[in-house]
């Protein structure tokens, strides 16, 4: 009959959460999660460390009688060194890791969990939550490290939208990686970390082929094309580093969700 009652599984679908209210819910929880005091200030005494000795760098006696040329080498250098292979994977590791581990410690995982939503929701939201503390922390020092390292000479504009660019696309891409991560290890940060400096810190020392399956030498690449400086390495095309670290950045996220999907959380 018309008026009949609709039936459970119709009921629980109309109920389902969708797409952009489930992941805006999961970013409002998971965001609670990873923001410490503690946390911002021993990363933003990292950058500021950047900063400090970046500037130190561009005023020093050592500088002045360098062309413009060597100053936006060396500042490009000092941005890829500390920017690219230490502050930019670090930080971004600590808080994607972070955003569904300690949800998944604490218990507060649970609560997404019983709402009718599906998983990839919760997936692009710990990757929101990640960089949307991440890329200040990892931009900013990135960027006034290298601009004031180069003595902030003619051309100096340009090399910091390059690292801005490298910086930016850097931490995206990590930040996803590393929400997958954290799923798949409890001790996510001490893999992550070995991941780090054991791969992402050599690999573009060893060679053109080791260099593309970094994630840094593509950063790297995106830093030298808009900047117009030589690092001394042969690097891939900007179009080609921009959808490789964008494709990580999807698959990351996708292998997280199928993850979320098997996880079992109590």
């Amino acid at each position: 009959m018309s008026g009949s009652a609709m039936s459970p599984g119709s009921m629980t679908a109309s109920r389902r959460v969708g797409a952009v209210r489930a992941t805006l819910l999961s970013y409002r929880v998971l965001i609670r999660q990873i923001v410490s005091a503690g946390r911002l200030a021993a990363l933003g005494a990292l950058g500021a460390i950047m900063i400090v000795v970046g500037w130190v760098a561009g005023i020093s006696p050592i500088t002045r009688g360098l062309s413009d040329d060597a100053l936006l080498r060396d500042g490009a250098g000092y941005a890829d060194a500390f920017g690219l292979i230490v502050i930019v994977p670090i930080v971004s590791l600590v808080f994607a890791a972070a955003s569904l581990g300690d949800a998944r410690d604490d218990g507060t995982l649970v609560y997404l969990w019983l709402r009718p939503m599906g998983r990839a929701p919760v997936a692009i939201a710990a990757a929101a939550v990640s960089m949307t503390v991440a890329l200040p922390l990892c931009v900013a020092p990135t960027v006034l490290g290298g601009w004031l390292a180069s003595g902030r000479v003619a051309g100096s504009g340009n090399l910091a939208v390059g690292i801005l660019a490298a910086a930016a696309l850097g931490t995206a891409a990590y930040s996803c990686l590393f929400v997958l991560v954290g799923l798949l290890f409890r001790k996510a940060v001490l893999w992550g970390i070995a991941y780090v400096l054991l791969w992402e810190g050599l690999a573009v020392g060893l060679g053109d082929f080791a260099a593309r399956l970094s994630l840094r030498g593509y950063a790297r690449s995106v830093l030298a094309h808009l900047a117009d400086v030589d690092l001394d390495f042969e690097p891939n095309r900007l179009a080609t580093s921009v959808i490789v670290l964008a494709c990580v950045s999807i698959a990351s996220l996708g292998l997280a969700a199928l993850r979320l999907r098997h996880l079992n959380v109590d």
